[in-house]
């Protein structure tokens, strides 16, 4: 299996994916401080130089910058307002190190285009995983929107997580996609960890845009105290079925998708090596919960020995039925593996 990793310019995380340039199908990066992203703004934030230094290592692989934030000032898509992000762009363009942009609003895709068509056309528009393309139809909707600006169709696209359990219906839809797109490539998100089909989604990225304009604070708190942390820490059952993969599963998606993608840009770089690590190795022996996005803030308090879950586990939650109130597997689960722990260094949450 294949990969779309984040890109961190920490010398042992670029050792590792340089290591395994060959199973990378892109890395994906925040271009630089006060760009507007999905993530909340200040975390996880580099200079363009030092960005830049690092993706220099990787030729071959592809480069998307993240413009994936939910929305944007409207006051920003003017040409004027959308200046410094076109020259940052042509800068990452003219040293060779930027082959597409990951966008969530497309009122900015259209903007940019109409601002900086020459930059367009030499840029693909990957959509970002936060369109929940859960279909070929959407899924081929929000392509067609994006081919009426000047910017190149991408080379592969991230489906919606909730396919990640349902390997037939994803197979599906990856057909329908290629009749149409015949060089598409087709990923998942494996390792997001959330509530499966998130009811807090839309107002969470709506809070990490608003985070950019006004101030603001975004923070764990909200999701401990109202948000899906509170839903895992009273139903730990919720753990099992969120659709993420586990290293051990992804070869089971070979045939159905062409990569699988890994979230956690925002974390440190030694968390990072050992996600991807992970992957790339197929196996994991630790601290589930510390390999998925999300749920590794609860590391610390709970224990999930990934080693000990039953070997038929994708077996038994592909095409889960959702029907949890019928069906109690997840909550058996999580009566034999998930564990209680005491306070822990955040280093120490992995074991």
């Amino acid at each position: 299996m294949r990969y779309a990793v984040p890109f961190l310019p920490d010398p042992d995380y670029m050792a590792l994916l340089a290591a395994h340039r060959e199973r990378l199908a892109s890395v994906y990066f925040r271009l630089g401080p006060g760009v507007p992203d999905g993530r909340l703004p200040g975390i996880g934030d580099v200079s363009p130089e030092a960005v830049m230094e690092g993706l220099a290592a990787l030729p071959g692989v592809p480069r998307y910058g993240l413009l994936n934030s939910r929305f944007h000032d409207p006051a920003a898509l003017s040409r004027e307002g959308l200046s410094d992000l076109v020259l940052l762009l042509e800068g990452y363009l003219a040293a060779g190190l930027l082959d597409g942009i990951v966008y969530g609003d497309l009122y900015l895709l259209v903007a940019l285009s109409d601002a900086a068509p020459s930059l367009a056309s030499a840029l693909m528009a990957i959509p970002s995983v936060n369109f929940l393309l859960d279909s070929a139809e959407r899924a081929t909707g929000i392509l067609d929107y994006a081919a009426a600006t000047h910017f190149r169709p991408p080379r592969g696209i991230v489906l919606d997580r909730s396919l990640n359990r349902d390997t037939r219906r994803a197979a599906a839809v990856a057909r329908a996609l290629r009749a149409v797109y015949p060089e598409i490539a087709i990923g998942l998100l494996a390792n997001e960890g959330c509530l499966y089909a998130c009811p807090f989604k839309a107002a969470h990225d709506s809070h990490i845009a608003m985070s950019r304009l006004l101030p603001v604070k975004v923070g764990s708190g909200l999701k401990e105290q109202l948000g899906c942390l509170r839903f895992f820490t009273e139903k730990p059952e919720r753990i099992f079925a969120s659709p993420f993969v586990r290293p051990e599963d992804a070869e089971r998606l070979e045939g159905v998708v062409d990569f699988l993608k890994l979230g956690g840009r925002t974390r440190e770089p030694a968390a990072m090596r050992d996600v991807v690590g992970a992957y790339l190795a197929g196996s994991y022996r630790g601290n589930l919960l510390w390999l998925l996005d999300t749920l590794e803030a609860l590391a610390d308090r709970y224990r999930v020995d990934n080693t000990a879950l039953p070997a038929d586990f994708f077996t038994r939650v592909d095409g889960c039925s959702r029907h949890c109130h019928t069906c109690g597997y997840c909550a058996v689960l999580a009566g034999k593996f998930v564990r209680e722990r005491g306070p822990v260094l955040p280093h120490l949450a992995a074991r």
